[in-house]
């Protein structure tokens, strides 16, 4: 009896200086994330880097490819050779939680590049062929702007986040088709690590 409360008293030893010596998990500092509405709506491939920091507050950069200018013409876009970069300042308006919640952001964009669009088409009766004319726009120059949104955490690990943003071109643009306000909205899904 006496040996199986001595073998009893250091097995429970054992497992508690185990349990004390495992590592406390480390607060996450970064995540990854994509729009996965842009997508799906336009085409443009999305990836965005955000650093949190301390107080609710973080830092998010992106990059958008095959970029359109806010959704004119999503359906009739033929070929982007556009590229956005843009960063974010988020703010986070939740005590409760760390960087999820309502949040609002201050921001500033700039993209290069091209957009074609099947612009119209008809039916030419004399060749009995049908004729599409395209049209291409620069969509290059800088934006500045704010956005809102509000961001789920999952499993302390994944995130989905509803946002939108607005942005007015700053500089040089060219107005004759594309309008100076340029409105996004995002279905964005990370991971945190």
């Amino acid at each position: 009896m006496k040996k199986s409360i001595i073998a009893f008293v250091m097995l429970f030893s054992v497992i508690t200086m185990n349990a004390q010596t495992q590592p406390e998990e480390l607060p996450k500092k970064s995540e990854i994330s994509t729009n996965l509405l842009d997508m799906v709506i336009s085409g443009t491939l999305n990836v965005n880097y955000e650093r949190l920091f301390d107080n609710n507050q973080s830092l998010l950069v992106g990059v958008n490819l095959f970029d359109t200018y806010g959704y004119y013409d999503a359906g009739y876009i033929d070929k982007s050779t556009a590229m956005t970069f843009n960063a974010s300042y988020l703010l986070y308006f939740s005590k409760h939680k760390d960087h999820s919640g309502f949040f609002f952001y201050p921001q500033l964009r700039a993209r290069t590049g091209e957009v074609t669009i099947e612009d119209y088409f008809y039916y030419d009766f004399d060749s009995n062929t049908e004729v599409t004319e395209k049209e291409s726009y620069d969509v290059s120059g800088v934006s500045a702007g704010f956005g809102i949104g509000h961001k789920w955490m999952f499993s302390n690990k994944f995130t989905l986040t509803l946002k939108t943003d607005v942005a007015r071109n700053i500089g040089n643009f060219d107005t004759d088709y594309l309008s100076n306000v340029e409105l996004r909205f995002g279905v964005n899904f990370g991971y945190r690590f």
